[in-house]
């Protein structure tokens, strides 16, 4: 169901260019050759497009900070673009962070004090990055980061090449699953059809649906690869949390799976020192949710959250298809209440 255009933007622009901040409404002010674009840890493909998108329009270089997706690979091919590289050093750049906030999903290299923007679409949480000094900030809860983005351009008179509002497009398509996610507001619908206009694209409906095929079969990867394939860690009242998802047209293909991601769930709990840990295999046919979960105080948590008499081992929820909107902060809240 998609939210009205109405309470739907906070904007927070500090743009302060003496202290180093990116200048987001006046491109001349800016000196961007250090400057990196790079989005969060595991990046999805709304991270991966839009570096591109804002490399773009403000300058600077588009970079990722871990391998692309799958999904964001078909992009990638069908927009005929090339993707940013993967850059594990970011030590000596000035850094512009998109579709983030979080110090729990920050490359380790990226220094705090190094960040001059941040542009995203989630909310304020209980670990956002500390920074010394001010930076320019654009947070709207818009379906996409690639939606502001394209907002921007077209406010600030930037032509984005085919190529580009493509991959943009496709970062719409995903983050909203081609309009159907909860996240979705009527910005994310006018912005794709201007993104799919300057792309070429006439039928927005068939590319995402290609996408939503393209990220479904993952029956070639392991159950240790698809656990944080489309991951985020975050910390709710102290605790170390992570939850993965796997958006897909094929769950039953995981689902059969489900004692391969116990195991591997088991694992990487303890290996990465992680309170909690839980993972959606998250089925975009049907918009539902089958959670699981790495031991009984996970599951514990889990049926606060949900208000659920967990029975079995996995736990199916209707109507669920949001991380960002439902999962986590139902998670966060259960959590919290401990």
């Amino acid at each position: 169901m998609k939210r009205s255009l109405l309470g739907l933007t906070i904007l927070a622009s500090f743009s302060c260019v003496a202290n180093g901040a990116l200048d987001l409404e006046t491109l001349e002010n800016n000196n961007t050759e250090n400057l990196v674009w790079v989005g969060h840890l595991s990046p999805d493909t709304d991270s991966a497009a839009s570096v591109l998108v804002a490399a773009n329009i403000y300058g600077g270089t588009p970079a990722v900070a871990e391998a692309i997706n799958p999904e964001s690979k078909f992009v990638f091919d069908y927009c005929d673009i090339e993707a940013p590289a993967v850059k594990t050093d970011f030590s000596s750049h000035q850094i512009g962070l998109l579709d983030f906030n979080q110090s729990t999903q920050l490359a380790k290299s990226v220094d705090p004090s190094s960040i001059v923007a941040i542009i995203d679409h989630h909310s304020m949480g209980s670990s956002p990055i500390s920074m010394p000094q001010i930076v320019s900030m654009d947070i709207r809860a818009w379906g996409s980061t690639a939606t502001i983005l394209a907002h921007n351009a077209e406010k600030l008179g930037v032509k984005l090449p085919k190529s580009v509002a493509c991959a943009g497009l496709g970062a719409i398509l995903s983050d909203t699953v081609v309009f159907q996610s909860s996240t979705t507001t009527e910005y994310d619908d006018v912005y794709a059809t201007k993104l799919a206009k300057i792309a070429g694209i006439k039928d927005i409906e068939d590319f995402g649906q290609q996408m939503l095929v393209a990220k479904s079969d993952l029956s070639h990867f392991s159950a240790e690869t698809i656990l944080t394939m489309d991951y985020k860690n975050f910390e709710f009242a102290g605790k170390k949390v992570g939850i993965g998802v796997a958006e897909t047209l094929m769950a039953q293909q995981l689902i059969d799976r489900k004692a391969d991601f116990l195991k591997a769930m088991e694992s990487y709990k303890e290996d990465q020192g992680l309170d909690y840990l839980f993972f959606s295999i998250t089925d975009t046919k049907n918009k539902r949710a089958n959670i699981l979960w790495a031991d009984k105080h996970d599951q514990k948590v889990l049926a606060n959250a949900f208000e659920k008499d967990i029975k079995g081992d996995i736990l199916v929820l209707d109507g669920v298809t949001s991380r960002k909107r439902q999962i986590g902060p139902a998670i966060q809240k259960a959590i919290e209440a401990l």
